[in-house]
């Protein structure tokens, strides 16, 4: 009885993975970038900032090029604005934080050799709440690292899926 009860679940999944590949649901992997961009400049982002790791990471994930100098690129991501907040959402009687909300968001545009617009300056953003309880300080630090690393991640995604949409 509980064999043909994991075969009947395993045939039930495979039947559903089938069905979401045929649907066109993808799970979150390389982005399906144009090879026309490449290879491409990040500018605008510190050589040791974490969103130039995340992009360089997604790029070179969809074989996407990176150039060390713009001169060598075929178009340059450009990140114009880059901004990062946190903002209390609610406090209890006693006039202590209960919960914050973090956000973070940037500005890029997409750039050919020459300068001229493959696509217009768009914002992206993202935030996040979290509960700040009045015990385990050091937790609440790293849970406020990792959810900023997700905002991150968040925004490079969101990147990627408009340069996508925009050369489709």
């Amino acid at each position: 009885m509980h064999r043909k009860y994991c075969l009947s679940i395993a045939v039930l999944l495979v039947t559903l993975l089938a069905l979401l590949q045929g649907c066109g649901f993808q799970l979150r992997g390389a982005a399906d970038l144009p090879p026309s961009i490449s290879p491409l400049y990040l500018q605008g982002v510190g050589e040791h900032d974490p969103l130039r790791r995340d992009l360089r990471q997604v790029f070179e994930g969809a074989n996407i090029q990176l150039a060390t100098e713009p001169s060598k690129a075929s178009s340059i991501l450009h990140i114009t604005k880059q901004e990062q907040d946190r903002r209390v959402l609610s406090v209890d009687s006693r006039g202590k934080v209960v919960e914050y909300e973090i956000h973070q968001a940037l500005e890029f545009e997409l750039l050919d050799a020459d300068g001229a617009s493959l696509m217009e300056r768009q914002s992206v953003g993202s935030q996040r709440a979290y509960e700040n309880p009045e015990t385990a300080i050091l937790g609440k630090n790293q849970e406020e690292r990792l959810l900023r690393r997700d905002l991150r991640l968040d925004l490079v995604r969101r990147i990627a899926y408009r340069i996508q949409e925009q050369f489709r």
